[in-house]
């Protein structure tokens, strides 16, 4: 075995992935790009470093991630607090699905009855497969229709079985849940039983105010990942205004997460931040502007997404239906993807009887620099591939120009003062143990 070979290899894959990164355009509701100042976070002695900011005053434990801790006492957990309006935010999970599992144990015993959103509906697929692996009875509320749930049928079930907890999670979904309403017939059937809200998929909306805050909608609590809409790292929280709440969470994270990893929460600090400095409501009005144009666009050539009747999409996501047009979503895809272009495929979108589709999203298109204006000629692009009526090769070019001509308006500008103490941040990581490229002088 070669290993010098490997990680060669390996280091190539990368720039592969890099390059690629900036030449295309990713449509998968699911995944975001944080910001270069952001990522810079994990280059540094962080990454390897315990922090427990509760329990351990000073650091004396762990001491060698004292100087970075600050940047999640100081940055990342202040600001959540301001964007959620929450007196208590827990940053120690490391995904939504993670977030979930800490929650679900924090509030329930083995036994208790847990109210989740059916799958058939959008629920997450794993929400009922978790709670049952913590020994929870779980029941599974649906709907009239894929874009709303039966509240009077959700009231009913909380009178017959008194749950500890309705758990509000949607992973497919294009027009956001109705969070009142749902707080609202939990409350008509149990006052004891506490609901919470998993905004992992809307995160970026809740916090730019285009979604109600939940805590403001009759949720103990809510959270999720920050990754989706919200354009930050791979980590998740938990926030809520119910002191119990925060201290049974705090008690099942001691015995459930050691590393939080807390290069992450620097970062997640540092999209915090940028996400406040440069507009987050009006980064959450254009993502939901540009999916309502890219589906309206798409409807115009030929292909229109699902729920044309309701205007598409309320959120960041469409769904695309490609047999009328002679081509199923997995070939669809893969033009697609041919031509620069990615997207989700899935069969469980609801509605869709099972038929493959395309989920498609916005949040990454906006956070790159494309704005609903971009969506005309994204939706030809889109088009053009699916229906092969140009080379891949050459949609793809017009895709890379597309993506190069935009400056992201919701993310710190190169020039910044940040970037520029960013910079000689790097150079001390490095050193001079950076070798010049190839070929300088």
């Amino acid at each position: 075995m070669d290993v010098t070979q490997l990680l060669d290899d390996a280091l190539r894959d990368l720039t592969v992935q890099q390059d690629r990164a900036h030449r295309t355009i990713t449509l998968i509701p699911s995944e975001n790009s944080s910001s270069t100042l952001a990522r810079v976070a994990y280059l540094t002695d962080a990454t390897n470093r315990y922090f427990f900011a509760d329990g351990d005053d000073g650091a004396r434990r762990f001491p060698a991630g004292r100087a970075a801790g600050r940047v999640e006492t100081h940055l990342a957990v202040p600001l959540l607090r301001h964007l959620t309006g929450a007196a208590h935010v827990n940053i120690r999970p490391l995904s939504g699905l993670h977030a979930m599992t800490l929650l679900l144990s924090a509030l329930t015993s083995p036994g208790s009855t847990v109210i989740t959103v059916d799958p058939r509906q959008g629920g997450h697929y794993a929400t009922s497969a978790l709670a049952k692996r913590l020994g929870l009875r779980c029941l599974q509320v649906s709907g009239p229709d894929p874009y709303h749930l039966d509240l009077e049928g959700l009231t009913e079930m909380v009178i017959r079985h008194q749950p500890a907890l309705v758990y509000l999670d949607v992973s497919h979904g294009l027009f956001p849940l109705d969070i009142a309403a749902a707080c609202a017939a939990v409350r008509a059937g149990s006052s004891t039983a506490r609901v919470h809200a998993d905004v992992s998929h809307t995160m970026g909306l809740v916090l730019g105010g285009l979604l109600p805050n939940p805590l403001t909608q009759g949720a103990h609590s809510f959270g999720g990942s920050t990754h989706k809409t919200f354009p930050g790292p791979p980590k998740a929280f938990l926030a809520t205004n119910n002191a119990g709440i925060a201290t049974a969470v705090g008690a099942a994270q001691y015995d459930m997460i050691s590393s939080h990893h807390l290069a992450g929460v620097c970062s997640l600090g540092i999209s915090l931040a940028e996400f406040i400095l440069t507009d987050g409501p009006g980064y959450a009005r254009t993502v939901v502007a540009a999916a309502q144009a890219l589906g309206a666009a798409l409807a115009a050539a030929g292909l229109p997404p699902q729920a044309a009747e309701l205007g598409y999409t309320g959120s960041h996501q469409l769904w695309l239906d490609t047999t009328p047009a002679g081509i199923d979503a997995p070939n669809a895809a893969a033009r697609l993807d041919d031509a620069g272009m990615r997207v989700n495929v899935l069969d469980d979108l609801p509605g869709l009887a099972g038929k493959p589709a395309l989920r498609l999203g916005t949040a990454e298109a906006v956070t790159v620099g494309l704005d609903a204006a971009d969506m005309p000629y994204l939706a030809a692009l889109m088009t053009a591939a699916i229906r092969a009526t140009r080379t891949a090769t050459a949609i793809a070019a017009d895709v890379a120009a597309l993506r190069q001509a935009r400056t992201s308006a919701h993310q710190l500008p190169p020039d910044a003062s940040s970037y520029r103490r960013a910079a000689d941040l790097v150079a001390t990581i490095f050193g001079p143990s950076l070798p010049a490229p190839a070929g300088a002088r």
